[in-house]
């Protein structure tokens, strides 16, 4: 016979908020393969001679700043649905999702859209660490307006995220694989990236979601 386990604590907020969440929003799963071979390039430059942990640039903050660089254009992604109608945000406060013990929890990055590169990476890694020592005030998890969740080092190639509640959008992270590419007639070896967009289809329509990624896309191969 297996045992049975009372949920309680985070386990039980977990649960309420993501029953809340399928129960509210209508998804669309939208899913981009970004080459990301320029990314890495220019988080190898930014981590040069930098011995600090804390201040280390990481796909995730180039993913952070990429996201609200294109939120400029597509302000819809940066907003909630509710009864008076939709609200845009003016601010853009991006959540890391970060694993902890029996857990999830999502710090807030405030105002990524007016911080550069290093100062995202330098609050974020901030943030994780608070979140793993369980030294996170109220305010570093709450205001969230989008959030990301990345599975990639872990392995997973492709996986479909429950939207944070009151936003309407998340971005779920996969891992890096080297993948036969087609170039100037010859086949090369490009690190490929699957991005899975999941948006509240009552404030996102298709293409709008579709050219918010591939915006995304855009500015990650260009770096």
């Amino acid at each position: 016979m297996g045992k049975t386990e009372k949920v309680t604590g985070m386990r039980k907020i977990i649960a309420a908020r993501m029953s809340e969440s399928w129960h509210t929003s209508p998804r669309v799963v939208y899913t981009l393969s970004v080459d990301m071979t320029n990314a890495q390039n220019y988080i190898k430059q930014l981590n040069e001679g930098n011995a600090d942990k804390a201040k280390k640039v990481t796909a995730n903050h180039v993913l952070m700043k990429a996201c609200a660089d294109a939120m400029a254009e597509y302000e819809y992604v940066n907003s909630s649905f509710t009864e008076n109608g939709i609200e845009i945000h003016d601010q853009i406060n991006i959540g890391l999702a970060v694993a902890v013990d029996k857990g999830l929890i999502v710090p807030s990055a405030k105002d990524v859209g007016n911080k550069d590169i290093r100062e995202i990476a330098e609050e974020t890694n901030s943030l994780v660490e608070k979140a793993r020592t369980n030294k996170l005030n109220m305010d570093e998890i709450s205001g969230g307006t989008f959030t990301i969740t990345n599975l990639g080092m872990m392995g997973i190639e492709n996986f479909s995220p429950i939207i944070n509640q009151p936003e309407v959008a998340i971005l779920g992270v996969n891992k890096i694989i080297d993948t036969p590419a087609v170039c100037e007639g010859q086949i090369v070896i490009k690190p490929k990236m699957n991005l899975n967009f999941v948006a509240d289809h009552r404030v996102i329509d298709g293409a709008y979601a579709a050219k918010y990624i591939s915006k995304v896309k855009e500015i990650l191969e260009s770096l």
